[in-house]
């Protein structure tokens, strides 16, 4: 039974919860619990079968970068995996359904020929991977707010998560080179190399520590908002890019994009309590 959890990525799926309860308090419709529940569902579902369709495509890589994953270890098979997909798939798609066709289009329609082109092609690609899953978490949060029909709300959010998860998706690339390299992948550091590479990560770090506070200087958040993204995310950002500019190694690479993959939920604390009410 494990390995068919383990293969879902639980970590990713309650990041995923966690993002789609705190959008909905962000939009302060959290009284609205037969959607909520359907925005779970079919969030956790959509997701799962993204991680298992990403797991198959990449099990030759696998077996190099995470030999313990499912499918290299052999505790589950290709064939077992592509019809779980199948099923969390479908079942993703109908509780969209049952919200309105608008969150159907953007979850069966969109998201999840999306999340099959990543895996199958755009993932290889230098740097249409990196926006593909980038412009993907971006649009977890616009899907949100059209379950509510406030989808304007969402916008600043999925701007700021599109620009996290870049930064992010291309420390990754750099933190797995070994990996792709064997497999052929043509990723941004095997294309550009890893010195480029690095540096077009710190130089995306440091436009997002100036970007993240124009929502403030805007007047969009308050004065909280611009503290949060200072000490939570600006600070953090500076601390991890003189760190991989001083030793750009695969341990670093590893604590960066973890980091960042955590630290988006400061982001959305910051969104929160820094609206103007």
């Amino acid at each position: 039974m494990r390995p068919w959890i383990t293969i879902l990525r639980p970590l990713n799926l309650f990041q995923a919860t966690l993002a789609v309860v705190l959008t909905t308090a962000f939009l302060g419709e959290m009284e609205q619990t037969a959607i909520l529940a359907l925005l779970i569902f079919s969030v956790i579902t959509i997701n799962a079968g993204g991680n298992i369709i990403n797991d198959i495509y990449d099990l030759e890589i696998d077996r190099i970068n995470r030999p313990d994953r499912p499918l290299p270890s052999g505790a589950m098979t290709v064939t077992q995996a592509r019809f779980y997909l199948i099923i969390l798939f479908g079942a993703g798609s109908l509780f969209s359904w049952f919200i309105s066709l608008e969150t159907f289009i953007i979850a069966g329609i969109i998201s999840i020929p999306t999340l099959i082109a990543y895996s199958a092609c755009f993932k290889r690609l230098p740097l249409i991977g990196n926006l593909t899953v980038s412009f993907m978490l971006g649009l977890a949060f616009i899907y949100v707010g059209s379950a509510f029909g406030n989808i304007q709300a969402t916008l600043v959010m999925a701007v700021l998560a599109f620009g996290f998860t870049l930064i992010r998706e291309i420390v990754k690339d750099l933190e797995d080179m070994e990996g792709d390299a064997q497999d052929k992948a043509r990723t941004l550091p095997l294309v550009l190399g890893e010195s480029k590479t690095l540096t077009l990560v710190l130089l995306l770090m440091l436009a997002f520590v100036v970007l993240d506070t124009l929502p403030y200087f805007l007047g969009v958040y308050n004065q909280i908002y611009l503290l949060i993204v200072i000490l939570g995310i600006n600070l953090p950002l500076v601390v991890f890019a003189f760190l991989l500019w001083n030793n750009p190694n695969k341990k670093n690479y590893s604590r960066t994009q973890l980091f960042l993959k955590l630290d988006i939920f400061v982001g959305l604390a910051a969104l929160y309590f820094g609206q103007t009410f």
